[in-house]
């Protein structure tokens, strides 16, 4: 078999430790399973050397149990102890983990306790009294959870945009060959560049027959159920839930179907209305003259793509992020954003090393920046108040200032023109100051003031903390605004037109936070960040150097969603710009 993916093992030995305690197995021993994930992130790809179970006993903490599994997986990709505790445990006790503030701890607590295992028994004990009762639980506790449960139900349909981005390398890897297909393109959601996508639709050309790519379509390996299966549609269920659509239309029909099957709904209804304004008809095949109130079908306008399109409707041609409710303005006076993309960005900013919870070290991480063509990394490594990260006391602080001197130096030395910048993500505590006094908080090149902890304050109380700290004459940037989890946790409740309006009078940027789980600020509140001049950064958050890339792989299309062009994102300026922005 072909070597595994070392990527996925620490996400697995994670993934294992947290069934372990869903199991009810003590701490001690889930524990050496996340300890097992750290070291062998660390080790990256040096592990395949350890070629013996005695080698993999040689690394710290790695006993001799979890030193057979890592060989086992070595040698056949595979951890026999989470295959185990997956056929094990319920699958809808499995589901509890994807609850937020819930966890495996206190799932298997409730899970022994009140012997329940579903969904639906868990709904009705937080809603009963019976998990308020539990030690360690109560009312306010119940009830939390309670609004998470049903937060996390009404998206059970939808994706991360990650993972659908996954699922549509699959697709096309697996059906890019057949025989006779001349074009495939994915539309709908995906396409736009949503934070969340529920079906993935697919809309392909062939040169003779659809029969090929429709039967091929409906064989994949990965497909569980066939819903439809014809020569022009066909649509499946995969293994994962999701479902995908499959159409085949013809060269001419392409533009019009593309448009069509991209959306939005809201923004086919603006363009049809458009051509009904022009004497013309707009649908999924073509764009046709009206003759007596009826499509012309005999005589469709020649269209050889989107923008031909567009131009018959007098319109510029939209990109797929901006085809979204609330853009009509921007396109009807052909005022739409200049697009940013990836090689604008000249910097990383928000990143973590292993001075808190980062996985690799501080030189690591520079130079896998380097390796990426970026011309400065921006570190930002938690703050003290986040002890659950390892946050940096004021005595680290300034210990990890003489590192990055000191590499900074090594850098100029070998003619690198590479430079980290002194940054901190810095929690806002309850009373909205920062988490350092303000003599040391000046020693930082830039400051990102995020919210960690106190999601449940009512709106009065949290837009005063959020307003405090943007006010900070610290503050660079505010991070995550919302706290949000996509699909998992709604973020806390803010007036964020205020907060918007606040943050671009102080000169305050709102990070565009490119994690898949985070994706925010939300593209909704683009036109208003336009309207007042707010700046970003494209951030990845990155905890290891495969997160770097999230900058521009998530990270862009979410700020061409937000119309956010390339003047107004702070990490496109030079390395010297950069600091003179933020130092004032």
């Amino acid at each position: 078999m072909p070597d595994p993916d070392l990527s996925f093992l620490p996400d697995l030995l994670n993934r294992t430790a947290d069934l372990l305690r869903l199991s009810g197995a003590n701490d001690f021993k889930a524990g050496a399973w996340n300890k097992a994930a750290v070291i062998v992130e660390q080790e990256g790809e040096g592990l395949r050397s350890r070629s013996s179970e005695a080698d993999l006993k040689e690394l710290p903490g790695i006993g001799s149990s979890l030193a057979s599994e890592l060989h086992t997986f070595l040698t056949e990709g595979i951890l026999p102890q989470l295959i185990r505790l997956e056929e094990e445990l319920p699958d809808s006790l499995i589901q509890w983990l994807d609850i937020s503030g819930l966890g495996p701890k206190r799932a298997a607590k409730i899970h022994q306790k009140l012997d329940i295992d579903t969904l639906e028994q868990l709904q009705e004990a937080l809603k009963d009294g019976r998990v308020a009762a539990l030690p360690g639980f109560g009312e306010t506790s119940a009830k939390k959870l309670l609004n998470s449960l049903a937060w996390m139900e009404g998206n059970s349909e939808r994706c991360l945009l990650s993972e659908a981005l996954d699922m549509k390398e699959w697709l096309r890897e697996e059906l890019e060959d057949t025989p006779g297909l001349q074009r495939l393109e994915f539309a709908g959601s995906l396409r736009r560049s949503r934070e969340s996508i529920g079906d993935l639709d697919i809309l392909a050309v062939t040169s003779g027959s659809d029969t090929d790519l429709h039967r091929r379509f409906v064989r994949l390996d990965q497909v569980a159920e066939v819903l439809v299966s014809g020569d022009t549609k066909s649509s499946v269920r995969l293994q994962s839930g999701r479902q995908v659509d499959l159409r085949t239309v013809s060269e001419n029909e392409f533009p019009a179907a593309l448009i069509y099957f991209t959306g939005s709904k809201e923004h086919n209804v603006f363009l049809r209305s458009r051509a009904r304004e022009k004497g013309l008809t707009l649908n999924e095949y073509g764009l046709y003259p009206l003759v007596e109130g009826e499509a012309d079908r005999d005589h469709p306008l020649n269209a050889e793509d989107e923008a031909a399109v567009y131009a018959h409707l007098d319109l510029p041609w939209t990109p797929p992020e901006l085809r979204e409710s609330g853009y009509q303005s921007w396109i009807q006076s052909d005022r739409l954003p200049v697009q940013v993309n990836e090689e604008d960005l000249k910097g990383i900013l928000h990143a973590h090393s292993t001075w808190s919870d980062g996985t690799h070290t501080l030189e690591e991480m520079a130079r896998a920046c380097m390796d990426l063509g970026y011309q400065y990394l921006g570190i930002t490594d938690h703050s003290q108040s986040a002890v659950y990260a390892n946050g940096l006391t004021p005595d680290r602080v300034e210990a990890q200032w003489k590192e990055i001197e000191t590499l900074n130096q090594r850098f100029q030395d070998e003619g690198m023109d590479f430079r980290i910048f002194k940054g901190i993500e810095s929690d806002i505590k309850r009373d909205g100051s920062l988490d350092y006094e303000d003599d040391l908080l000046t020693g930082f090149d830039f400051v990102i003031a995020s919210l960690h902890n106190h999601f449940d304050l009512e709106k009065p109380e949290q837009q005063e903390r959020v307003e405090k700290a943007l006010q900070h004459p610290a503050t660079t940037l505010m991070g995550h605004p919302t706290a949000r989890l996509v699909l998992r946790r709604p973020g806390v409740k803010l007036d964020m037109d205020a907060v918007i309006r606040l943050a671009a009078r102080q000169g305050v940027g709102i990070e565009l936070n490119a994690t898949a789980e985070r994706m925010e600020l939300d593209w909704k509140w683009g036109p208003l960040a336009r309207e007042v001049g707010l700046l970003t950064a494209v951030c990845p958050d990155a905890h290891r150097i495969e997160h770097i890339p999230h900058a521009g792989r998530f990270g862009i299309p979410m700020a061409r969603k937000g119309g956010f062009e390339p003047d107004r994102i702070l990490n496109t300026l030079s390395a010297t710009d950069f600091l003179k922005r933020v130092t004032g």
